[in-house]
């Protein structure tokens, strides 16, 4: 069977021997429930896609080679929704440590930004007199300091050379979609 993928204008035509198709693609973000597909090692939190080491602690530079092996980035808190989200998953399921996350000064001393998107952090996530780059040695952004359940995580800078847990983000997937007739 011959089969060729012509472009119309906007319509895409699909030939064969049996004559012209339409076909009519459909992008949209996220993955539909009735599809039924594993997500791990990431899990979905709202609307994002996570994975939070649970055992093995690195630095802050490991941690991040560790995301990329994953295909992600350290996680980088867009919106105060998003923090609350995960705060709250940590918090429901106990799994409360102190956990890298993509933010650090390393960039420009005392302006602390998300690495994964060159973003300034601009949230009101810091616990209190922080970022406080104790002794001149703290520029990399950990979620989890004087954690209480009132006011879940605080943020901290710490030495990028301490070992911690780490949470990567993934990239929202997308599902592809053609309707053919």
């Amino acid at each position: 069977m011959f089969i060729r993928l012509t472009i119309l204008g906007s319509i895409l035509c699909l030939f064969s021997l049996v004559g012209c198709f339409e076909v009519t693609p459909t992008i949209e973000d996220g993955i539909p429930q009735y599809l039924n597909i594993t997500t791990g090692p990431f899990t979905k939190i709202g609307h994002g896609y996570y994975y939070i080491e649970r055992v093995t602690a690195k630095n802050w530079f490991d941690a991040f080679a560790a995301c990329r092996q994953l295909g992600a980035d350290l996680i980088a808190f867009e919106t105060i929704e998003e923090w609350n989200l995960i705060n709250a998953f940590l918090w429901k399921y106990k799994i409360m440590a102190q956990y890298w996350t993509s933010g650090t000064d390393l960039g420009n001393q005392g302006k602390h930004v998300w690495l994964s998107t060159g973003q300034p952090i601009l949230l009101k996530l810091w616990g209190p007199g922080n970022p406080d780059n104790y002794k001149g040695a703290e520029h990399c952004d950990e979620l989890g300091y004087l954690a209480v359940e009132s006011n879940y995580n605080s943020f901290n800078d710490n030495r990028c050379d301490k070992l911690g847990l780490f949470i990567c983000e993934a990239a929202q997937p997308k599902t592809a979609s053609f309707v053919i007739w």
